[in-house]
């Protein structure tokens, strides 16, 4: 029986963008959403938020700018990250050495490279960002529900009536395909893909020329932005 994620994936297909990063998109929202509602007073959590010196910029700016935490539950986080750090900074903590210092040791007068050490071992995150160690297993998750789901039609008809996956998740994709039709798949759908938005692309220089100025813009006045997209992927948080 095709999983949940299956049936997400045929949804996807049908809405502007790469599919997978739509879901991803989705995913993340509600793990951070989730975060900041049941996790944050979590002694685990909190304590793997320290080792990481909370979340990276990527990840934060998605969580403020996307609403998707809220004002206590970063002041509760990033208090307890910097109470952290400011304990690393006092002289009776030992601290193990942040890799390559021993080389920047020998560059600092032997009276403070006791307190560089320190310092910077308390300025150094040990552990990846909490959100993209689960983006990586989301990621795993949607790919192989969309590789094994292109041995049938359905999941077939719906990924080449979509606007295709951006190159990184083609990519990830190709990587993730067993099955020597799926990869013919893949790379017969997307290169039709590439092919027609590179024309559209042409075809918006050309209208850019003060030649063509008047003819006006169709559907290929977006299709900048839509190769920046292809390119780099969807914006999390940026889907309707």
């Amino acid at each position: 029986m095709p999983s949940s994620t299956f049936h997400d994936l045929l949804e996807a297909c049908r809405q502007p963008g790469c599919p997978v990063c739509r879901l991803e998109g989705r995913a993340l929202e509600r793990y951070i959403g989730n975060l900041f509602y049941e996790s944050v007073n979590d002694v685990k959590t909190r304590e793997r938020l320290r080792a990481s010196l909370g979340f990276c910029r990527e990840h934060t700016r998605l969580a403020v700018d996307g609403r998707l935490g809220n004002a206590l539950g970063f002041a509760i986080i990033y208090q307890d990250v910097i109470t952290n750090i400011l304990r690393g900074f006092e002289k009776d903590v030992i601290s193990p050495s942040p890799r390559r210092l021993p080389a920047l040791l020998k560059q600092v007068p032997e009276q403070v490279s006791a307190t560089v050490q320190r310092v910077l071992y308390a300025l150094t995150p040990h552990k990846h960002c909490i959100v993209c160690q689960q983006q990586e297993k989301t990621l795993h998750t949607i790919i192989q529900a969309l590789v094994e789901g292109l041995t049938e039609s359905q999941m077939t008809e719906a990924l080449r009536s979509s606007d295709g996956l951006c190159v990184p998740h083609l990519k990830k994709a190709f990587e993730s395909a067993r099955e020597p039709a799926v990869f013919d798949l893949i790379l017969s759908v997307h290169r039709e893909k590439l092919e027609g938005l590179r024309s559209e692309l042409t075809e918006f220089i050309r209208k850019n020329d003060y030649r063509f100025k008047d003819e006006g813009f169709g559907a290929e006045g977006d299709s900048w932005r839509r190769a920046v997209n292809k390119l780099t992927g969807d914006r999390i948080g940026g889907q309707d």
